[in-house]
């Protein structure tokens, strides 16, 4: 580069010029370089020392290799002074050219004859800088595919223009990398722009993020890398740096061996515990014990030869020590107590023993095991030989009741027990209403109550298949049986409701649930009283109601219609009768009329006769309450049934006293009694 004063004047650069109008000094570029702000810019520098010059500078002129001037541009003029004139500076000259395409463009340069200003040598070392592989930290990385472009909030990030971040998660990788955001188009970080500033095994931090602060980045893709050509790929390396306070390691991290006999702080290896656990017969075969089995004080497995001593369990079958063994021998704790259990095979079947040390330090006798193979079960579900172990069924329990052929009264061990016609002794009879004998077949819970001979029986057999009956018996110390007791049960007690319908009227019963069979009682309305004619000859008293009862079966059925029949009225007209009373009934099964009412007095002078009493139907018995009385002289006569008692003044005739009573006769003058109403009472 040349530069000119161009004698003085403001030059116009032509493209005729081969030189400057007046140069002073031409030199070597300094640089010579792309515009990082826009690329379509190429910027040739000169530095001038501060020892020369002492001239202004108007022109500037390009020159290639072989001198001849490419480029010709003035400048606003600028005096460089030399230090001789008072005043000294660095002087840097720029041409910009505008070109079309930078790629055949090179900077030939000696370093060691041209001079470097600040703002080159910065851009140089920052350009070294960003081609190590450690990155300056960003504030966010991604979790996810984004759009490159505006403000957004990242891994719970809310970011700002100028913030850098690790985009690890494009759809298309080739655009991951380091980005700084921007309120438009992010543009990749300047130390991550460029293939050289983008290598394999690039490491940076994060800073913030819900999921991904404090976290660490590598660059796993290996190879050559063209930037915005090559997949990029980021591994999280965070965990990869253990911290000294309880690490947590991945993979198969490994440690030296500690001796098996160690008892520090080492850190336990696999190959460590393994051997710990066969010091101790686990993990592999029993620990070989040549020693004395009484002494041993530390819990394990071990396996025994000839060659060790102490006290073996002894073969039951030939009462010769076990020479040989497994042992797993159990301390208990900080005393002497503690458990051996003793395992042989002898002629393939295994022998079981176990012992325990007291915390005297005395070992106790071995005691056998037994198992599935060699336990002394019973030979039947009655066998009662001792040490025999009971089986499911045994005397009854945990399975059906046990067939028992023999005697009851003999019995002696509490079990249930199926009782046949084969079966002897005492056994319960019939209750009396169901029929005559003893009953063959049932089953039989028997309880012993102890050591003494007293114990008791419970028996329980259908009768019919149907109808359950339940007996009870004990037998005292002097082993005396009591004799059989019929439990009571709930289709044997007396009627659990009774239910009276006392008014007269029409009523509907609904059947409770599970009742099949009532006791129904239905009697008649009473008749009322006749009243006396003018011969003053005393009128006759009502007939009672009838009266009906049955067993009624109401299996079929889910409600009744009753009817209650009401009292007959007493006359009210001279030497009229009363009214007949009304009948009642539980639906179609059973009725009973009412009584007939009692007459008034004749005109020929004769006693007033009597109402007639009513009558029953339908049931198992039908009766009536009986007629009413005649007259008494002038006094009318009483009901009949429980029915009203005669008058004997000037007063009406008395009501029937009780459900169905007939109404009684009156004094000359005054009206007949009414009849009761009748009454319907079920019981179940």
């Amino acid at each position: 580069m040349g530069v000119g004063d161009a004698n003085d004047t403001d030059p116009v650069p032509s493209a005729a010029q081969t030189s400057l109008i007046n140069e002073w000094r031409r030199r070597p570029l300094n640089q010579l370089f792309i515009d990082p702000v826009n690329p379509a810019v190429i910027v040739a520098e000169q530095v001038i020392p501060a020892d020369e010059g002492g001239y202004w500078i108007r022109e500037i002129g390009l020159y290639d290799a072989d001198g001849d001037l490419v480029a010709v541009a003035n400048c606003p003029p600028s005096f460089k002074p030399i230090m001789s004139q008072g005043s000294g500076r660095t002087q840097v000259v720029r041409m910009n050219f505008i070109v079309s395409s930078t790629g055949n463009i090179t900077l030939k340069i000696d370093p060691s004859v041209v001079l470097a200003t600040r703002e080159y040598v910065e851009r140089r070392i920052l350009e070294e800088l960003y081609k190590l592989d450690n990155k300056q930290s960003v504030r966010a990385a991604t979790t996810v595919n984004i759009a490159l472009t505006g403000l957004q909030t990242i891994d719970g990030v809310s970011l700002l223009a100028g913030d850098r971040v690790l985009v690890k998660n494009q759809t298309a990788s080739k655009d991951n990398g380091i980005y700084i955001v921007g309120v438009a188009a992010w543009q990749r970080a300047p130390d991550a722009d460029s293939s050289a500033e983008v290598t394999s095994a690039l490491i940076l931090s994060v800073e913030q993020g819900a999921t991904l602060a404090d976290t660490r980045w590598q660059l796993v893709t290996d190879g050559a890398i063209v930037l915005g050509t090559t997949s990029l790929a980021f591994q999280n390396i965070t965990q990869g740096f253990a911290t000294i306070n309880s690490p947590v390691f991945q993979g198969n991290p490994t440690a030296p061996t500690p001796a098996v006999t160690d008892n520090d702080t080492s850190v336990a290896t696999t190959a460590f515990v393994r051997n710990v656990l066969a010091r101790y017969g686990l993990a592999g075969y029993g620990y070989v014990w040549n020693g004395n089995i009484d002494q041993i004080t530390e819990t394990g497995v071990y396996t025994f030869s000839d060659g060790s001593s102490g006290t073996r369990p002894k073969n039951p079958a030939t009462g010769a020590d076990i020479p040989r063994g497994v042992l797993f021998h159990m301390e208990r704790d900080i005393t002497l107590s503690a458990l051996q259990i003793w395992e042989s095979v002898n002629a393939g079947v295994a022998l079981t023993f176990k012992r325990s040390r007291l915390s005297n330090g005395v070992w106790t006798a071995w005691a056998q095991l037994w198992d599935g193979l060699n336990t002394p079960k019973q030979a039947d579900p009655l066998d009662v030989s001792p040490g025999a172990m009971l089986t499911v069924g045994s005397f009854g329990w945990g399975a059906a009741a046990v067939s028992y052929t023999g005697d009851i009264d003999a019995i002696a061990v509490s079990g249930l027990y199926m009782i046949s016609a084969a079966t002897t002794g005492t056994k319960p009879e019939y209750p009396s209403q169901q029929g005559v004998g003893v009953i063959p077949n049932g089953t039989i819970l028997h309880m012993e109550r102890g050591s003494s001979k007293m114990a008791t029986q419970l028996w329980d057999s259908l009768v019919n298949s149907i109808n359950p009956v339940t007996c009870i018996r004990t037998k005292n110390a002097n082993g005396v049986w009591s004799q059989w007791q019929i439990i009571v049960l709930d289709g044997h007690l007396p009627f659990r409701g009774t239910l009276a319908y006392k008014a007269a009227g029409v009523f509907t019963w609904t059947v409770p649930v599970g009742v099949k069979k009532a006791w129904v009682t239905v009697i008649g309305g009473g008749g009322g009283g006749g009243r006396s004619g003018v011969s003053g000859i005393g009128s006759g008293g009502g007939g009672g109601g009838g009266v009906s009862q049955r067993l009624v079966d109401l299996s079929t059925v889910s409600s009744v219609t009753v009817t209650v029949g009401a009292g007959g009225a007493g006359a009210s007209v001279e030497g009229a009768a009363g009214e007949t009373g009304g009948t009642s009934s539980f639906g179609a099964f059973l009725s009973a009329t009412g009584g007939i009412g009692g007459l008034g007095s004749s005109s020929a002078g004769l006693a007033s006769g009597p109402g007639g009493g009513g009558g029953g139907t339908g049931g198992d018995f039908n009766t009536s309450l009986g007629v009413g009385h005649v007259s008494y002289g002038a006094v009318g006569g009483s009901g009949g049934g429980p029915g009203g008692r005669c008058t004997q003044g000037p007063y009406p005739g008395n009501g029937g006293m009780g459900p169905g009573g007939g109404g009684s006769g009156a004094l000359f003058g005054y009206n007949g009694g009414p009849g009761a109403a009748g009454n319907v009472i079920i019981q179940w």
